[in-house]
């Protein structure tokens, strides 16, 4: 049964329908997320080897940093496009294609031009995987059980930045040619199992392009605000709590423990996060993130001692990172009213996070070196205070589908889907 209150907002399956997406499909997409994420921050502890075997200087290693979410940045509404054109399976095999053709490019070579040019590749491709594999599970579960399917995927990709540092420390002792060529073989695996998953429903009749309405859509806007205040606030501590930590006196690997500890915390919080959205609203969630990342956002700049900051960022950043997972849900349930195809929602989700991502990595750094840590602190503060207001009326966010001729929704009752075995949309 739905919560009382919202019968009308979340479909429940009719008998004899899936109550959720076929296992293999729920275990792949955790497994692309994972490899998608590892494979974005390896880079970081080869960092040192490739300024000294390719010669490069700090801007060109700023270069070198900027150029996978770059990618991820440029390709994300186009990835959007992709998965509605040719399916989320089939974008999800393009993605994977070009991520070993750019591995193995990337791992073979010591040049600083194709170095960037193939991490932005990188980058292009982990929209396509990213953004499809998000889209070929939300079309596979039903709306009122989609939190519970995103936030373990989401889960998951947070295991995946601690995975990246041991495949860098992993290349720089085997050497970048074998550690990037076994990465490229695993993704030619992920193809392959690809493969072999049921497909997703058919979702043909669904817009790609995104009307007026849907940016004036209450569940779209508030996904995506959401969705962009967590990339805002991960990119900027990013940034600026190791270089507190540092000044504080804290050592290499303490600070590469407080990040590996908030990394498990994130894996853990996200899944329940996605449970309590389908069972209480996004709304629920979402101001308990707000506010945890507001007070973190406002405390970091505040504390003096190494242990209570190593302790608040451990604890607290999890909070940030798991705010795009309501924000996911969100959009994907606006998608679904508006019949738009859920490869747009996450193409737009993704495109969210790095742009908020992005921008709040630059700014941040400058605009505490101008002023202080807690000036950009205090603006990302006020951002999360200001949209947990937003939040306070009590109408449910998940909106009504709209009335449309035909098949449109993707699990609303009397649609058909595709049966388990069906191949469905590529």
């Amino acid at each position: 049964m739905a919560r009382p209150g919202t019968e009308s907002l979340i479909m429940e399956p009719q008998a004899g329908r899936p109550t959720g997406p076929p296992r293999g499909l729920t275990v792949y997409v955790r497994a692309l997320m994972v490899f998608d994420l590892a494979l974005a921050t390896a880079i970081a502890p080869l960092l040192p080897y490739y300024t000294h075997a390719a010669g490069l200087s700090k801007p060109a290693a700023g270069i070198l940093m900027a150029s996978y979410p770059l990618g991820i940045l440029v390709g994300a509404l186009p990835a959007g496009l992709l998965a509605g054109r040719l399916g989320p399976r089939a974008c999800v095999l393009l993605g994977l294609a070009v991520t070993a053709a750019a591995v193995l490019a990337f791992g073979w070579s010591s040049a600083p031009g194709a170095l960037a040019a193939t991490r932005f590749a990188q980058g292009l491709a982990g929209s396509c995987v990213w953004v499809g594999g998000l889209a070929w599970l939300a079309a596979a579960t039903p709306l009122a059980r989609r939190g519970k399917a995103l936030g373990p995927a989401f889960g998951f990709a947070a295991v995946g930045t601690l995975v990246g540092p041991v495949i860098g420390a992993f290349a720089h002792t085997a050497g970048t040619r074998l550690a990037f060529t076994t990465t490229a073989a695993a993704a030619a695996g992920l193809m392959t199992a690809a493969a072999l998953l049921p497909g997703p429903p058919d979702m043909s009749a669904l817009k790609l392009l995104p009307p007026p309405a849907a940016l004036r859509d209450r569940a779209v806007g508030t996904g995506v605000a959401l969705t962009m205040l967590a990339g805002m606030t991960i990119g900027a501590l990013e940034v600026l709590a190791p270089l507190r930590l540092s000044q504080l006196g804290a050592s290499v690997p303490l600070i590469a423990g407080v990040f590996f500890v908030a990394g498990c915390g994130e894996a853990t919080l996200s899944p329940l996060i996605g449970k309590l959205s389908d069972r209480r609203g996004e709304a629920v969630p979402a101001r308990f993130l707000l506010a945890a990342a507001a007070v973190v956002c406002l405390t970091f700049p505040l504390l003096g001692q190494v242990g209570w900051l190593a302790a608040l960022l451990a604890l607290g950043m999890p909070a940030l990172g798991s705010l795009c997972v309501p924000g996911s849900t969100l959009l994907s349930a606006g998608a679904e009213r508006l019949h738009l195809h859920q490869g747009v929602a996450f193409g737009a989700a993704n495109c969210a996070w790095s742009a908020g991502q992005f921008a709040a990595t630059a700014a941040a750094g400058a605009i505490a070196h101008a002023t202080s840590d807690f000036v950009p602190c205090a603006l990302l503060a006020g951002l999360c205070v200001t949209a947990a207001a937003a939040l306070l009326p009590a109408s449910p966010l998940r909106p009504h589908p709209l009335p449309t001729p035909g098949a449109a929704g993707l699990a609303r009752p009397g649609t058909a889907r595709s049966s388990p075995g069906g191949r469905g949309s590529q």
